[in-house]
């Protein structure tokens, strides 16, 4: 099945979820955060054509784990317009759109 979340439950351990991450510098802040929050994990790594990184957490630690995982999306996510000027001119278009649709409303 597609997956196109980086978490799942343990194939042999029901007791556990599995986060997998594929950059290091994410892997590492969450393993951070983990440590930070004082949840146990087992950590390990899967060499290959792209290496990548997996933490069992416990189902008990599931909540705190998911907000650990939330706050590395988080601080690792690009902007959707990266380019300031054009992000700005979105914006205004957007606003003036919605300026001309109210006042064609109460014109009519």
């Amino acid at each position: 099945m597609f997956n196109i979340t980086n978490y799942f439950d343990h194939p042999t351990r029901p007791g556990y979820t599995i986060f997998k991450f594929f950059d290091a510098n994410r892997a590492n802040y969450f393993e951070e955060l983990l440590k930070k929050n004082n949840i146990w994990f087992e950590a390990s790594k899967e060499k290959g054509e792209k290496t990548i990184y997996f933490f069992g957490v416990k189902k008990s630690d599931y909540k705190n784990a998911m907000n650990a995982n939330y706050l590395v999306s988080a601080n690792y996510r690009s902007k959707i317009i990266p380019n300031f000027y054009f992000r700005w001119l979105v914006i205004i278009f957007a606003i003036a759109i919605m300026l001309l649709a109210i006042v064609s409303a109460i014109k009519s």
